[in-house]
């Protein structure tokens, strides 16, 4: 087994190079990761992997779709998202509402967070940041193929 060690973005970064996944940094340094359109999923989905908190110590994924849909959708997004939620542990889905001159529109979000303050070793992190990417997207194939939405 590795040894435990500090929470940092060259943790993430082996993990995306281990797996070779291709990544670029935003403005605020953080990780992001873009696949594209996938017919299974009816979506492209973007992954943002950050550290934050006061000493950088929290482990923020952060999964968010192509996908807009309007108010008369919202009410059928927010049960589908309580049922992802009832009877699965992860990730987080909810819905996030945008107004925009005028008009109003959401999309499903999806995020996890984890307190590694204590530390970590490379292969925990590895694990736990495929495996949001793989319920993310396993979410949106329930969300398409079993849902129809």
């Amino acid at each position: 087994m590795s040894e435990v060690k500090q929470f940092s973005y060259i943790m993430i970064e082996t993990c995306l190079r281990d797996h070779k996944i291709r990544f670029l940094r935003d403005e605020e340094n953080d990780i992001v990761v873009q696949f594209r359109y996938d017919p299974d999923c009816a979506c492209e989905l973007t992954f943002y992997l950050m550290a934050q908190g006061e000493k950088q110590e929290i482990y923020t994924l952060f999964c968010r779709s192509d996908r807009r849909f309007g108010t008369e959708e919202w009410e059928r997004a927010l049960v589908l998202s309580n049922t992802w939620n009832r009877e699965r542990r992860w990730p987080k889905s909810y819905l996030r509402s945008f107004g925009e001159n005028g008009a109003a529109y959401g999309e499903l979000c999806l995020e996890e967070h984890i307190d590694l303050e204590a530390g970590i070793h490379q292969e925990l992190l590895s694990s736990f940041t495929m495996n949001f990417f793989a319920s993310s997207f396993g979410f949106w194939r329930w969300l398409h193929q079993e849902q129809h939405f």
